[in-house]
């Protein structure tokens, strides 16, 4: 194991990634390497740097973090924005926060974008433009997601069928980039020069998919027991609606739909369940397709501590 002495005489070793699709136990996993490896973990977690969003992101536990150092979790209102780029500066912040304490970052979550420009980088025209992002946002309020995604399908039909329908903020800056460079973002993708700032190793946690999704319905009983729809009641009762960012996410706009009478309790709950299933589903193919990784199967009998053992033997193989 990369501890005591051998972590000592390798300042910074290799920077592990713990990603994977929800429910796969990526927090547990990051946690119990964070301790063996005298580390701080960094969510890399698109709706986890916003506050009053915990319950619908599966946010760790306050005792969770008191158990290990956690960064980038509830730094941002929910009204507030943040672009992948913008991501990356306050990673790469947190990392030579970390190091200079002779920890280890150890990043963990699931939006993929945000690892990609972690360790990638950001192309250079990657800036955004309020006056076209609120146009988007009030023709998506206005007349719904299909036309933007029709339009996507038009300017760049190699993202769009990697994008989801119902993904409405990879919709919209994908729109947005086009708009401000003239350009489809894939072509800005594919002449991005990789620049990645530090020495990784990525991780995606996977199991068999029978287990995984009856592990998503569970998270999501526990969710509605632990409180989601209060909390998106709270967060409409500060004057939040529909057409903001954080709340179009998985979770809060099924909840939403309920509150707003589309549809009746147990029909919410199924809806939350089966689009996670399908988020899952798309997160792996997206790993898969995008990321050069080590794929770790979890099994239904495997305990934290294995995942992280075999976690360890990688990175302690690397940094010989």
């Amino acid at each position: 194991m990369l501890v005591g002495k051998e972590r000592s005489e390798n300042r910074f070793p290799l920077i592990p990634f713990i990603v994977g699709p929800t429910a796969v136990g990526k927090t547990a996993t990051a946690i119990e390497l964070a301790k063996r490896l005298e580390g701080e973990i960094i969510s890399i977690d698109s709706r986890q740097v916003y506050r009053g969003l915990s319950v619908g992101t599966a946010k760790p536990t306050l005792r969770q973090q008191k158990e290990v150092p956690h960064h980038l979790i509830d730094v941002l209102e929910p009204t507030e924005q943040i672009s992948a780029g913008a991501y990356r500066e306050m990673a790469l912040e947190r990392v030579a926060e970390i190091q200079s304490r002779d920890k280890l970052p150890v990043f963990v979550g699931g939006s993929g974008m945000y690892v990609k420009a972690v360790v990638q980088g950001i192309f250079d025209e990657s800036f955004t433009d309020n006056r076209i992002r609120n146009k988007l946002k009030r023709e998506l309020r206005d007349k719904g997601t299909a036309p933007l995604y029709n339009r996507l399908l038009e300017i760049d039909p190699d993202l769009a069928i990697k994008t989801h329908i119902n993904d409405v903020k990879r919709i919209t800056r994908a729109l947005e980039i086009y708009e401000i460079t003239g350009k489809p973002p894939s072509e800005h993708y594919e002449k991005q020069v990789v620049d990645p700032p530090f020495p990784y190793r990525i991780f995606v946690l996977t199991m068999e998919r029978n287990l995984l999704y009856r592990r998503i319905n569970e998270r999501v009983d526990r969710m509605i027991a632990e409180g989601l729809v209060e909390e998106v009641v709270n967060l409409l009762d500060t004057g939040l609606r529909k057409n903001l960012d954080a709340l179009l996410t998985l979770g809060y706009r099924e909840v939403i739909n309920y509150l707003d009478g589309e549809c009746n309790f147990n029909d919410m709950v199924e809806n939350i369940k089966r689009n996670t299933r399908r988020y899952a589903k798309r997160q792996l193919t997206w790993f898969r397709n995008q990321l050069e990784a080590e794929w770790i199967k979890v099994a239904e009998e495997s305990s934290v501590s294995e995942v992280v053992n075999n976690l360890c033997q990688y990175l302690q193989r690397d940094n010989k």
